[in-house]
């Protein structure tokens, strides 16, 4: 349970107990074995919300009332990722350059772009006439994301020795990912059993979005030597994001 809320403190807003981290952060590494259940918490809360709204609102006011829950829920964690994976991954050219952009409070140009791109197509994709499946993609996106974090965190040794990011990879093992992954096949099954319709659909962004969270990793491994905490936190946008693309365009084909 203390993993859990660890985990639960640590991806959220929820006002939690404040844990003391040892040096070598074994229980923040611990708490990854948790992620995706954090993510199913994130996902349910917005997907109600959704739902809530649903009897108010067409589906374009709903999606946006959408990020911004997401965004409050989760203090704009892994938003801030993405914007500084991009300032340093895109806007440099060589790695103490990215890494120094990468930590300047300041957001540039390259971050500030792939926000502006990241919302616009994930707002599009939501509403682009899928309705019927809203709330499934909007509870399994968060879920994919955090699962994916694990993923990368896993099989990709930190950068530098430097931050909570950091201390959060030295720490993980194969193990945390296996336990990770308990809640991702659970889901799968009551999707079997309960609505095995669009169990394709979702395993499939499934697995689309670990491939490219893998992709991602290497490459920002290669550029830096390793990954961050940043590096991580952009990993988890982009999952959701193939999630979303991948989904949404098996059910075009299929319809």
């Amino acid at each position: 349970m203390k993993s859990f809320l660890i985990a639960l403190s640590f991806l959220t807003i929820f006002p939690l107990p404040r844990f003391e981290f040892s040096r070598e952060g074994q229980e923040l590494s611990a708490s990854a074995s948790w992620f995706p259940f954090v993510g199913g918490v994130i996902g349910l809360f917005i997907a109600a919300s959704a739902y809530v709204l649903s009897g108010i609102f067409t589906p374009g006011p709903i999606v946006v009332i959408a990020f911004i829950i997401r965004f409050f829920l989760t203090r704009g964690l892994h938003t801030d990722g993405l914007a500084d994976a991009a300032d340093g991954l895109i806007g440099t050219t060589n790695r103490d350059k990215a890494f120094k952009a990468m930590d300047d409070s300041a957001m540039g140009v390259m971050g500030g772009a792939v926000l502006i791109l990241f919302y616009l197509l994930c707002y599009s994709l939501l509403t682009s006439g899928i309705t019927n499946y809203l709330l499934l993609i909007l509870f399994f996106m968060p879920v994919s994301g955090r699962w994916n974090i694990v993923l990368a965190g896993t099989w990709f040794k930190p950068a530098r020795n430097k931050g909570l990011g950091d201390l959060f990879l030295s720490g993980l093992k194969k193990h945390h990912l296996i336990k990770a992954s308990i809640l991702p096949f659970v889901l799968f099954a009551v999707l079997f059993f309960i609505k095995p319709d669009v169990l394709w659909p979702v395993a499939l962004g499934w697995l689309t979005a670990a491939v490219f969270s893998v992709l991602f990793a290497t490459y920002a491994a290669r550029r830096l030597g390793g990954i961050s905490g940043d590096i991580l936190g952009a990993g988890n946008e982009i999952s959701e994001l193939i999630f979303l693309i991948t989904f949404v365009a098996t059910q075009t084909l299929s319809g």
